[in-house]
Formats: structure tokens, C-alpha cells, sequence
């Protein structure tokens, strides 16, 4: 009987090629020749799907069109182009000698390839992709939906403070405002009397920790950068206060932009989509690019795909399965998924201890697929996830 073939898919680094016996001096340039992608282009015109379609064919490879792209009986078309790195190098440089604004699209493959993100510079950490963080929670709330009541006095928001830091948080992140599902929302009077006074007295007596202001509000805001306060999170992606980008812009500080479908009470009866990851993808896009206009510096932006806002539990799980798609937009990107209601639907319990060890399961996951930051609850148990998912990152 003879033997079959022995086959196996395989994820192609330099470490196989080497591993083969091919010529050593050859691997850095043989390596795009194995690496394979897929990418999608917008809104084309039909002459531009024509040629890039054409210039792939001449590179090697192919690209998916609409049917009625040569006939003109369309206006326009999205398309998908795959091939390796090499071929997607070539057809990108072909591209740059082409009219109607493809040139544009030539650099921006490129850029693309490079998988390059914005520099955000955050004291003395840079977030580029080749370091995660995590980013602890501080509610300084009566409601939170974890731990709402726990850390709302002066003396236990502190307390809690250095617990994070110790356990290994990289960011501290103080909220005074609930944003659970059917939430209501809080003045920003009330909320900056629950967070400017724990600020104040954390910058008391440390001047170096990173800290972030979570709040929709941008008097809020203002006064937490005022008071020392490095970076602000908007779960509502500067939606719900129109000046929340003018006080990014002013303080050239870093801005998380976060997604959801509507405000906290009534967002869990908004979640129709068309495909959830693409509507995201679409939304980020237009914010960096309105962000942009107002004076947000691109590597100011860090972007929130928000799980759990505005999402069933099958869309959350796909947006983790897909976060990969978010990175061609060219930011850090951000998750917040500890203790949430979807992942209380999946292992069926909601006590602490197992939110936390499954919330711990995901942050391993999210940081093997490169997420730059992940905001949790329990740090201690998610530093131990960070240093396995850290090994395969």
C-alpha cells in the first residue's frame, strides 16, 4: 500500500524557511513570497476596479470585482484582493504610475503592508503594537454594573488605586459615571464630584502613573486633564458632547473613541446591523477622518470597537474574531470586555470569580491577536493572561 503525502496548512515565517534548508541569504526576501493576504477596497469606480483588477492579473494574482464592472452598468464597486506580500508590493508600486487618484491608493497599500500604526505617545509608554497594556478600572460610582458602591469614597477609591497598581495595570482608568445597559446618565457636576478629588489627591503623591478619564462629558474632561489626567475615554466616540473633540484637539492628549449604537438606555435595542464588523470598520473611519479635521492628531486616536454596547452576544464574539480588520485603519486599538453580559451568557454564571477567569481566557486571546490595550477589573489574574498571550504576540 503506498504512503500518502504528507501536507499541512502553515502560517509561513522565516524561522520555516530556514527550517527547510533554503539559502540563508535569501529567507528576509523569500518570507513575502509565503505570507499571504486578503484586503478589501471601497466605493471604486469602474476604471479603477479595471485596472487594479488588470494590475494584479499582470502581478500573478487576482481580484474580485463586481460582474457588471466591465460593462459600466454599475457605478461603482467595492473588491477583494488577495495575494502575498510581494505580489501586493508590486501591484501597489504599478499603481503609482496609474490615473484616477489611484496613486493615492498605491501608498496607502503600502502603508497598509508596512502593518504600521500611529506612534501614540503616552508619558513613558509608546502604544505601537509591539507592547500590550493593561488598562485597570477604577468606578468611582454607586452603580457600576461589576462594582457599583465598592470604590465610592475617597478612602477606598485610593485603596483600590494601588491595589491595580501593584497587581501590574499600565493605566488607570477613573469613572464616574455608569455606562451599563439601561444606565441612566449623571451630570457632569455629580460626576466630577466623584472623580476630581480622588485625581487630585492620586497626583498628590504620583506624578508618574497614566491615567485616564472615563466619561462622555467634556467639562469633565477638561477639568480631569487639568488635574493630571493623560488620556480621555469616550465610550460614546465624542457622540454625545459635541465638544469633547475640541478638548482632545486643545489638549493634544490622547482620545479613546469609543463605539455604540445609542446611549447606555436604550443602546441593547439597537443591534441590527448589517454586518456588525463592517459598520464598525465605516464609523471609525468617518470619526478619524472628522477627528482629523478638527484638529485630532491621527496618533492622538485610539479606537473601542465597544463590546457590549449596542451588541448581542454572537456580535461581540465576532468582533473579537475579526478585530484583526480594525488595524488597517492605522490606530491602537482598544477592548473592554471584563465581566460583561455576554460573557456571562456563554459560561452561564455570573459570580466574580468565573467572570474573572473567563474575562482572563479572552485577554489572552485578544493579545495573541495584537490588541494594544485591554481594560479589565481584576488586573492580578489578566497580568498573568498578558504574559502567556504576551508569548505569542
Amino acid at each position: 500500500m503506498e504512503n500518502n503525502f504528507k501536507l499541512k496548512f502553515l502560517k509561513c515565517t522565516e524561522q520555516d524557511l530556514a527550517d527547510i534548508g533554503l539559502d540563508k541569504t535569501y529567507i528576509n526576501r523569500a518570507v513575502d513570497k509565503h505570507i499571504f493576504k486578503t484586503l478589501k477596497i471601497y466605493d471604486l469606480s469602474c476604471a479603477q476596479a479595471n485596472i487594479i483588477k488588470q494590475t494584479a492579473i499582470s502581478s500573478g494574482t487576482d481580484c474580485a470585482v463586481h460582474r457588471e464592472v466591465i460593462t459600466g452598468k454599475v457605478s461603482s464597486s467595492d473588491c477583494i484582493l488577495s495575494g502575498s506580500i510581494d505580489e501586493l508590493k508590486k501591484i501597489s508600486e504599478k499603481l503609482k504610475y496609474q490615473p484616477l487618484k489611484l496613486s493615492v491608493l498605491a501608498q496607502n497599500l503600502k502603508d497598509l503592508l508596512s502593518e504600521s500604526i500611529a506612534q501614540t505617545s503616552i508619558r513613558d509608554i509608546v502604544v505601537n503594537g509591539k507592547e500590550p497594556y493593561l488598562m485597570g478600572i477604577l468606578n468611582v460610582t454607586p452603580d457600576s454594573f461589576s462594582d457599583g458602591g465598592m470604590y465610592n469614597s475617597l478612602d477606598k477609591a485610593l485603596e483600590h488605586y494601588k491595589e491595580l497598581l501593584n497587581d501590574g495595570a499600565d493605566i488607570i482608568d477613573i469613572g464616574g459615571e455608569s455606562t451599563r445597559p439601561y444606565s441612566e446618565k449623571v451630570s457632569p457636576q455629580e460626576e466630577q464630584n466623584r472623580v476630581i478629588s480622588v485625581i487630585e489627591k492620586i497626583r498628590e503623591f504620583d506624578k508618574n502613573t497614566i491615567l485616564s478619564i472615563d466619561t462622555r462629558n467634556a467639562s469633565t474632561a477638561r477639568t480631569a486633564l487639568e488635574k493630571g489626567v493623560d488620556i480621555i475615554n469616550d465610550i460614546s466616540g465624542t457622540e454625545w458632547d459635541a465638544d469633547m473633540s475640541k478638548v482632545a484637539a486643545e489638549f493634544a492628549c490622547p482620545i479613546i473613541i469609543g463605539h455604540s449604537s445609542a446611549s447606555p438606555d436604550i443602546m441593547q435595542n439597537n443591534t441590527n446591523y448589517k454586518d456588525v464588523v463592517e459598520d464598525i470598520f465605516n464609523y471609525f473611519f468617518k470619526k478619524i477622518d472628522l477627528l482629523t479635521f478638527l484638529g485630532v492628531e491621527k496618533h492622538n486616536i485610539i479606537l473601542d470597537p465597544g463590546l457590549g454596547f449596542g451588541k448581542t452576544t454572537a456580535q461581540n464574539f465576532e468582533i473579537i474574531n475579526r478585530i484583526d480588520e480594525f488595524k488597517s485603519l492605522g490606530c491602537p486599538i482598544l477592548i473592554g470586555h471584563s465581566r460583561k453580559n455576554f460573557i456571562k451568557e456563554t459560561i452561564q454564571a455570573d459570580d466574580i470569580d468565573s467572570l474573572d477567569k473567563a474575562t482572563a481566557m479572552l485577554t489572552q486571546k485578544l493579545i495573541e491577536k495584537k490588541v494594544n490595550i485591554v481594560r479589565v477589573h481584576n488586573v492580578k489574574i489578566n497580568n498573568f493572561a498578558k504574559k502567556l498571550g504576551k508569548s505569542l504576540f
